[in-house]
This record gives C-alpha cells, structure tokens and sequence, in this order.
C-alpha cells in the first residue's frame, strides 16, 4: 500500500516537512485516494489534503513555499496552492451540515482524522494515507465498498443526507461513475428526504448534474434519481423520459456535451416551462441559448411540415436553427425519441444532394466590400442575411455565383 502512494507523496514533499516540524498532521484524502485503488489514470493530480491545522496555521506554512496560493475556499477552512505543477487544496478536518432551510453549510472544525473523514458522502471517499508515513486509513471499509461495488454513507443516510441534501444527487453520479449499487438504506433514505434537495443552491445543482451528464453511461444514474423521485424536485417538472430511454440518450450523444444531453429533457415542454426551469438551475446565458433552441427544434419536428410533406426550404431552415451537424441532429432526434420518419427520410435525400454543414455566406465581409467598393456599415451585414436567406431558400451557391447576385442587386 506505501509504494501505492509513493508518488503522490512525493509530490507534497515541499510542504510535508513543514507540516511535521510544527507538529501538524497531513493527509490525502478522497478521491485521489478512491483512483488510486481503482487503477485510474492521475498522471496530473489535484490533490486533496486535510490537516488538523487550522486555516491560518495552513496559509502561513505554505506561502513560503508555493508558487501561488487562493483563499477562496478559507471560510470552509481550505486553502488553495499550486507547487510548480502540483495544485493541491487543505483543509482543516472538519464537520459541516446543513441548518433549517439554509443555503450553506455552517461549518465546525476538527483536531480528528476519523471525524473528518465520518462527514464526508461516500465510504469510498473517507479512506486517507497520512503522507509522512503512507499509512492507509479506512475506518468505514471504503476500500471493502469500492471492491463490492457498493454505495454507502459513513454515517447514516439520514444524518448524511441532512448534512448536505447535494449527496442525494451525487448518489446519483457516483452510481454511475464507478458502478456502484446503493444499499437499500440510501434508496429508502433519498426518497423521504427529496424534497431537501430545494435547500441547496442551484448553482451546486446545475455543477452536479452536468457533472453526472458528463459520464459516458449515466443511466444508472438517471434510474436512481427517478426512483427516489428527484427529477421533479429539481428541474419543476415532471420527467416525459421511461427508464428506456436513457440508454439511447447517452449512447447517440457524445459525454463531452453534456448541455446537448441536457436539452432531450425539456422536449415537448412549453417555452414558458422550459426557460422557468432554465432559470431555477442558473443556467449560463449560452447554456440558456442553446438549450431553447433546440427544444425550439424539436418541437418544431413535432408540430411536421406546414404542408402535407418537408420542403427543402424547412429542412434547411430547421438545420440551420439548431446550429448543430447533420450528424448530431439526427441522434437527437433519435435521442428525443421523435417520430418523424419523414423528416429523416428527406433530410438525407436532400444531404445527398447539397453541402448542409453551413449556410453562411461564401463571400466574406471583406469580399464583399471588395467587390462593391464600400465601406463598412450596415449595408454589408444587409447583404450577407440576403444571401444567407437565399442560401436556405434556394439550395448551395458557388462563391461566383454570388458575387453575379451580389452585383446584379446591390450594385448601385
């Protein structure tokens, strides 16, 4: 086990000593320690420490010595540094919990390893290798859970998840992350105190969940948050996707978008409903951007073709909303599980046909003005939504064919 971590304990060696001379204790500690028992890749680490010195005790042993230092997190007792490569947080063993309907935790210190590590949500986070010695710590078998594949909490499910309702959700995450099984207790425990999550800032919520869409398979995730009933606890509506669906979600759309992935979910909800629920998470302005504009596309697929078949013309423009590639616009229709077969059919008619990865004029802003000897302004932006209309109108247009529309048009 001592070899296991040598390297990561070379690693803190420029802040070890420090810590020993002063008589303070220094840690690794939660996932770190989770991948390395697991064979994960940690070729660059972010190591997370904690000590039983305080936050300032912290802070004065590793300026000396660290390239950079951030006290974002000193309240919470973690100090931030950064040694050469190396980015590390320490913090000082502690207890923190949620009180009544507060959106923060209110957080105590500790002087003892084993209070510390029985705060934290997983029994496969709570293992700790002290880093002078290598000595393993694991007082709740956390190592016994990650070989078994099962989720539990040091403490309770009930004081766990009344300390920060966020690990309800987490549940969810590291189920699907490392395979693991929550015990039934979890289960039982999440579903009589859903209704907790509400406390907990949308911020840490909108984190977590893309966190979890960020997995390659998330659906046990998924699985677990309806059956505990969470979904509609966080997102103010009520889930339109069966445990089926899951699956084709995440296998036609890629883990590296998870907003995409994200976007399914709102499928057939009301323009008012979806911006509601967009709103409630804190979604980015882009986030917030992209998401309705393809729940706008989706739903327009729904509603079929304004006569009895697509046009060419509403093909394009429907490409062209979403701002997405052929490709992916196909899995999310499949991924939405849309029935529009013949939406499909002539999309792929029409791609067989014509470019359909841009509709952007061909001429550039410069090009243009080239070529009608103007200057910027209004009028070339003017002219290229022109072009661009007749692009989606009429179908591909070679750059000189253009530039003959451009001068029999515009040319004064």
């Amino acid at each position: 086990m001592i070899e296991t971590f040598d390297r990561l304990r070379d690693l803190v060696n420029p802040i070890t000593e420090r810590f020993l001379r002063e008589e303070h204790t220094l840690f690794l500690v939660g996932g770190v320690v989770r991948d390395v028992l697991i064979n994960q890749n940690i070729e660059s680490p972010d190591l997370d420490l904690t000590t039983n010195a305080t936050p300032d005790q912290i802070r004065a042993l590793v300026e000396p010595v660290a390239d950079a230092v951030w006290l974002q997190g000193e309240r919470f007792g973690t100090i931030g540094l950064r040694v050469g490569e190396t980015r590390m947080e320490i913090t000082t063993h502690r207890s923190e919990s949620y009180i009544s309907s507060s959106r923060k935790p209110s957080v105590t210190f500790s002087l003892n390893l084993e209070d510390d590590l029985s705060r934290r949500d997983f029994t496969v986070n709570a293992m700790a290798v002290e880093v002078d010695s290598g000595i393993f710590f694991d007082p709740f078998n956390g190592r016994s859970d990650l070989e078994n594949k099962i989720l539990r909490t040091p403490l309770a499910p009930n004081a766990s998840f009344n300390d920060d309702p966020l690990r309800m959700l987490r549940a969810a995450r590291f189920s699907a992350g490392y395979d693991l099984q929550p015990v039934q207790e979890i289960v039982d425990t999440a579903k009589d105190l859903a209704e907790r999550i509400l406390i907990v800032s949308a911020e840490r919520i909108r984190e977590e969940f893309l966190k979890l869409l960020s997995l390659e398979n998330p659906t046990k995730g998924f699985e677990f948050l309806e059956t505990v009933d969470l979904l509609p606890k966080i997102f103010s509506f009520e889930s339109n996707l069966e445990h089926k669906d899951f699956d084709k979600i995440f296998s036609l759309l890629p883990p590296d978008d998870p907003v995409t992935r994200f976007s399914v979910f709102f499928k057939g909800l009301s323009k008012k409903e979806v911006k509601e629920s967009l709103k409630r998470l804190k979604m980015s302005r882009e986030e917030k951007r992209r998401i309705e504009t393809i729940v706008d596309f989706l739903n327009l697929l729904s509603n079929g073709p304004k006569s009895e078949k697509w046009t060419n013309e509403e093909l394009r423009r429907l490409i062209d909303l979403n701002q997405l590639s052929v490709e992916t616009s196909i899995n999310l229709i499949q991924a939405s599980n849309s029935n529009v077969k013949e939406f499909l059919s002539s999309l792929e008619i029409l791609r067989s046909t014509e470019d359909l990865i841009s509709f952007e004029p061909q001429l550039t802003a410069q090009e243009l003005m080239d070529l009608l000897h103007i200057e910027p302004g209004p009028l070339v932006g003017e002219i290229l939504s022109w072009l661009k209309e007749t692009r989606l109108r009429n179908g591909d247009i070679s750059v000189d064919e253009e530039k003959k529309m451009v001068l029999k048009h515009w040319k004064k």
